[in-house]
């Protein structure tokens, strides 16, 4: 499954075009700091950012299908239709988000300061940029050294990829089984072997960054299928992590549905600069419904 807007399937529109995060100061109490990204913007980076993420099918959109303790079968284009039910606000983002940060041990001025860093910002466009660039339109999106893999698969699917990558990355959907040539053959394709890996040099890695399988995954905090993996699929790539299989995270934020995702990327980065960018990500996922409503 992907992450995408609501929408009928028969009358997708066109991706919207994105707009990037402009420079200033962010973070400001009275005002949660992601719609300051959100005034209009006229200029598109690169080639076209497609953050407004579309990933269309013809049926109900029925989200039990990523469970990856089911058969495996794969999932192709499954469109979010309705967002889970969060629980009223009992105080504001940036209260939440530093309360977060004590959570995890941050130095609350350190913190404090990096929300309003201008170079975090651009960090967070380049890797838009560079996901629009490799085909990215919806999220998760997986890069498996080269191997494109599309939405919250299950875990099944995943393990046989990383099992080909480390004995030799197959060149061809003959090194493959029934149900990722399935992905493969689907419209638009859930599974791809492209040219190259993408570029993991500012993402954040967990595992050795040499090593020989890459799992490269652009991803939005507020996106529910995010979360989903995140509980259902990490705990495997982790159980693996070593010389032969690492994972990157990379931002993707699809703020035209997720106005809070944003927010939620700058707080990962920021704990990421006092090394807890993974006790971060855990957090957030964990607790997407507490904090994707607040203002």
């Amino acid at each position: 499954m992907t992450d995408t807007p609501e929408s009928n399937p028969a009358e997708a529109p066109a991706p919207a075009l994105p707009e990037p995060l402009p420079p200033g100061p962010l973070y400001l109490k009275k005002q949660p700091l992601w719609s300051y990204f959100l005034t209009p913007i006229a200029v598109v980076l690169g080639a076209g950012i497609i953050a407004g993420a579309i990933w269309w099918t013809g049926d109900d959109g029925d989200d039990t299908a990523a469970n990856p303790d089911g058969d495996a079968s794969p999932v192709v284009g499954a469109v979010s239709t309705v967002e889970p039910t969060k629980p009223a606000a009992a105080q504001g983002l940036l209260d939440t988000f530093n309360g977060y940060a004590r959570q995890v041990g941050l130095d609350e001025a350190k913190f404090s300061q990096c929300l309003g860093q201008q170079e975090n910002i651009s960090l967070i466009n380049d890797q838009l940029q560079r996901g629009s660039a490799l085909g990215v339109t919806g999220t998760p999106t997986f890069f498996i050294n080269n191997k494109k893999l599309v939405g919250a698969q299950p875990t099944a699917i995943l393990d046989e990829i990383i099992e080909a990558e480390l004995k030799g990355s197959p060149t061809t959907l003959d090194g493959y089984s029934a149900a990722i040539q399935q992905l493969a053959t689907s419209s638009p394709p859930g599974f791809q072997i492209m040219d190259s890996r993408p570029d993991v040099s500012d993402a954040e890695i967990e595992g050795n960054p040499d090593a020989k399988v890459m799992i490269a995954e652009f991803s939005d905090f507020q996106c529910p299928f995010c979360k989903r993996w995140t509980e259902s699929s990490i705990g495997d790539v982790r159980s693996r992590l070593g010389d032969d299989v690492a994972i990157a995270f990379l931002h993707f934020p699809i703020t035209q549905i997720h106005a809070n995702a944003g927010n939620a990327s700058l707080v990962a980065i920021c704990a990421g600069e006092q090394d807890k960018f993974w006790e971060m990500h855990d957090l957030l996922f964990a607790r997407q419904a507490e904090w994707a409503d607040l203002r």
